[in-house]
């Protein structure tokens, strides 16, 4: 699986990092992992076509994670010269239907597919679920009501994102031996938030999961000031990695996450 850090901050957005959104390339599929304010301009700066999107995974439904999807969904239908065929599946907390008829009586029925294309919108709470060739789990996440933890498998490699979380098992339980875990990292050690993690406890979710490398992401502007790499202390003893916008990951099962520069 090949990964595209689009936006590793949070509503707090600085020229460094945008909301979270996240690209994620299996051999067959282009999915979304959230898509906060800004996304689809991010999108556009790193090279990827809004049109090849086939599935969108959605945490929770906090601005900073879900504000442009309803841009998405106005951009697949109403986009001159181009006419969607191929289906698009949304995947989200309960909550996710109400969430899009809500927008559909906000923005008109013109929001919506009518017959253009295929949309399927599945919630999802502790399940599995197979789309294409990856395997999606879910579990309920300590932030909201309604917000999920998520771990895909694709070519027998493994990716844990954690969404917006404080410190819980669901966590531990996704990143079981995942060749990368994607986890927030919202606030320093000093200044603990309950449904947010600090770097000293994204380590420790990682090291009692036994996760193969940590990368770190959702970061206020303040974490910028910090070393958050040393925040973490020797709780963890894998590689980790600050995340950057625009920066892409490859994952491997073999030889785990490996940074790159380039472009897919």
């Amino acid at each position: 699986m090949k990964l595209t850090i689009l936006g590793s901050g949070t509503c707090a957005v600085t020229l460094r990092r945008s909301c979270s959104c996240y690209y994620l390339r299996t051999e067959k599929l282009h999915i979304m992992l959230d898509m906060g304010f800004g996304a689809m301009r991010r999108m556009a700066e790193a090279g990827i076509d809004y049109r090849d999107i086939d599935l969108v995974v959605v945490s929770h439904f906090h601005l900073d994670h879900i504000s442009d999807l309803p841009p998405l969904l106005m951009a697949l239908r109403h986009t001159p010269g181009f006419a969607r065929k191929k289906p698009l599946t949304i995947l989200g907390p309960p909550t996710l239907r109400s969430f899009l008829h809500g927008c559909r009586d906000l923005f008109g029925d013109w929001l919506l597919p009518a017959d253009e294309y295929p949309l399927h919108i599945i919630e999802i709470d502790v399940e599995q679920v197979e789309i294409g060739d990856c395997l999606i789990t879910a579990q309920p996440t300590l932030h909201t009501d309604h917000s999920n933890g998520y771990r895909l498998e694709s070519g027998g490699a493994s990716l844990m994102y954690s969404g917006d979380s404080g410190p819980c098992q669901a966590l531990i339980d996704l990143a079981d031996k995942a060749d990368l875990a994607l986890l927030e990292c919202s606030f320093g050690n000093d200044e603990p938030f309950e449904k947010h993690l600090t770097p000293q406890q994204a380590a420790r979710t990682a090291h009692l999961a036994g996760a193969k490398r940590l990368l770190l992401t959702h970061f206020y502007p303040q974490m910028d000031e910090n070393d958050v790499t040393g925040m973490c202390g020797t709780l963890f003893k894998g590689p980790i990695s600050i995340a950057e916008d625009l920066a892409h990951y490859e994952i491997n099962h073999d030889d785990h996450a490996t940074i790159s520069d380039g472009t897919f």
